[in-house]
């Protein structure tokens, strides 16, 4: 069963219910109205038929009444008088029914006649059709009967009981009805999601979007089918680039090492010539095994099991420019670093710090100082080397670009690209300026936590 199906089937049986207990409700207030109004007309109908004369012939004014079919029409109804003897036996008279027939009386009834109980009504059936009796004691041992058919109270009751079921059925049939327009209308966005989902899904296609109206949850929900497939879809074009790059970088130094083990498997060269082949091929090797672990790294990002916990920021960054320091022994290395504390994963963020140093070291001239500072969550790494181009500035954390000036020197053109990424996967960002007197500024721009564990006397150690 569908979503819609079901909605349509919950509607309905909601709407059901509600006019059942609106129509049970009608029902019963209409029966007991008509009961208590038939009751009151038989109570009514006894005191208009005690309210006609006596009988002059009667030996017990009491117990007799002129009680004749004129009085029947009058009042209407059936009538019969009932008298209980000193021996126990009964008389009675009938008016309103054939000859030979009269309502039947009851061992309560004898008592009412006898003043031992009190006037009640009662049902019974005669001449194959149900009445409703109503009986009640006249002195000193009589008891006056008075009837109605059922029929006054039953035919309407069963007249409401079709009218209620018509109008029951029929609500029931418009709510289904209006509950499949509205189900269409309300699951339309609903089914636009699927079928982008199955087109999706069928094509690999992530640039249809959803139309998004109004600000209730389905347009909410389009609006975040419609987020998560432009992430989807500038992940797919990254990864694509990240492939092609990837191939186009990898393409030269595997041509050309794969040229240079051809020579050496060919050619009879000299002790001299060979040696060079082979530490060109040991360098190449060695840039392809950088090359690859960067694109590894950018590829995979920050992964989710790493732990993220505070880290003193300035005291990773000195640990870097310790190492940098031993890499790079020919460069000066100026620190500025004032405590400060972020929340990262310190192997990443320790990683992005040393390409800084490391870009910041490439472009140095020798014994040129590199000034390292910490502050309020920015590292920044500035070199006095020939700067960066107007041009290039835009590209500079882009993956794989590197200036024309740039290309001579080794690399791969991704270790600002992982720069950026570390920053933005820690809530931070990368910036680069030009200084007014030469050289080059990345800085990684980290939100810093609240300095309050800092010692009233000092940084802590």
């Amino acid at each position: 069963m569908s979503f819609r199906l079901r909605l349509i089937v919950l509607s309905a049986l909601a709407v059901a219910a509600a006019i059942s207990l609106v129509s049970g409700t009608v029902y019963v207030l209409v029966h007991n109205q008509l009961y208590n109004e038939f009751n009151r007309t038989l109570r009514d109908r006894y005191a208009q038929a005690v309210a006609f004369p006596f009988s002059t012939t009667a030996q017990k004014p009491g117990c007799y009444w002129n009680i004749s079919e004129p009085t029947a029409t009058g009042v209407g109804g059936y009538f019969q008088r009932i008298e209980v003897l000193r021996n126990n036996k009964m008389t009675r008279q009938t008016v309103g029914l054939p000859e030979g027939e009269h309502i039947p009386v009851t061992a309560q009834e004898r008592l009412v006649a006898l003043n031992k109980a009190d006037a009640f009504s009662h049902d019974t059936t005669v001449l194959g059709k149900r009445i409703r009796v109503y009986t009640k004691n006249v002195p000193p041992n009589c008891a006056l009967q008075v009837a109605r058919p059922l029929s006054d109270v039953t035919l309407p009751l069963k007249r409401l009981a079709v009218v209620l079921s018509v109008v029951s059925l029929g609500g029931i049939a418009l709510a289904a009805v209006l509950g499949w327009a509205i189900a269409g209308t309300a699951l339309r966005p609903v089914r636009h999601l699927t079928e982008a989902s199955e087109h999706v899904a069928r094509t690999r296609d992530l640039s249809g979007r959803i139309e998004a109206r109004g600000r209730d949850e389905l347009a909410r929900l389009a609006s975040a089918f419609n987020t998560m497939l432009e992430a989807l879809d500038i992940s797919l074009r990254s990864q694509r680039q990240l492939v092609a790059d990837a191939s186009h970088e990898l393409r030269t130094p595997l041509t050309t090492a794969k040229t240079n083990v051809d020579v050496l498997r060919r050619t009879e060269l000299p002790k001299e010539e060979r040696d060079a082949i082979l530490r060109d091929v040991g360098q190449q090797i060695d840039e392809l095994a950088v090359l690859v672990t960067d694109i590894v790294d950018l590829a995979r990002g920050v992964e989710p099991n790493l732990e993220v916990e505070e880290v003193r920021l300035d005291l990773l960054v000195e640990q870097a420019v310790g190492r940098a320091r031993r890499l790079s022994p020919r460069n000066v290395f100026a620190l500025d670093l004032e405590p400060c504390l972020v929340k990262g994963v310190p192997s990443r963020l320790e990683r992005a710090v040393a390409n800084l140093l490391d870009n910041a070291c490439k472009w140095s001239p020798p014994d040129a100082e590199i000034e390292v500072a910490v502050k309020d969550g920015t590292v920044g790494v500035r070199d006095h080397g020939q700067g960066i181009d107007d041009e290039d500035l835009p590209f500079v954390f882009d993956r794989f670009y590197r200036a024309p000036s740039a290309r001579a020197l080794p690399g791969s053109g991704l270790g600002l690209a992982i720069v950026r990424q570390v920053a933005e996967s820690h809530g931070g960002q990368v910036t680069v300026e030009r200084p007014s007197d030469g050289g080059a500024l990345l800085s990684i721009v980290l939100p810093c936590l609240d300095e309050s564990w800092r010692s009233p006397y000092g940084a802590a150690d």
